[in-house]
């Protein structure tokens, strides 16, 4: 499979990273800090899934994924990336996680779409959620 149909540059060194200045501010830094604190595994997994986004944004666009990712996972899918690269590999990381979570952002913006403006909700239930969980108190009117 080339490049070009794997939806990776044709060229074929990975271009250099560059991160946006915003994660050198001091909030965001003490946001990602409180992160790497307070946030288990699970939950940390949304920075590598938001990384992921970020480094493949000719595919997705997600103008927040860097923001949420941090420079930590920014630089560590970066660097799994670039070594994916250099070897050739058959697959090359991230591209599976933002071409999924692409396939759900479109699935999303055609249900918002199918309502008049104003006028939708959309709730998601994830693996190892509560099934009763469409009955919470907040939702019963919706």
């Amino acid at each position: 499979m080339s490049d070009r149909e794997n939806g990776q540059p044709e060229n074929p060194t990975w271009s250099e990273l560059k991160l946006p200045d915003l994660l050198y501010d001091d909030t965001v830094r003490q946001l990602h800090a409180a992160i790497e604190n307070k946030w288990d595994s699970l939950q940390r997994s949304a920075c590598q899934t938001a990384a992921g986004r970020a480094l493949w944004k000719h595919v997705v666009h997600d103008p927040l994924a860097e923001l949420l990712a941090g420079e930590t996972y920014l630089r560590n899918v970066y660097e799994k990336i670039k070594k994916d690269r250099l070897n050739n590999a058959r697959e090359v990381s991230g591209v599976i996680l933002a071409v999924r979570t692409l396939w759900f952002d479109s699935k999303l913006e055609a249900a918002l779409n199918s309502f008049p403006v104003g006028e939708a909700q959309v709730v998601l239930l994830g693996a190892g959620m509560d099934a009763r969980s469409y009955r919470l108190s907040c939702l019963k009117e919706s």
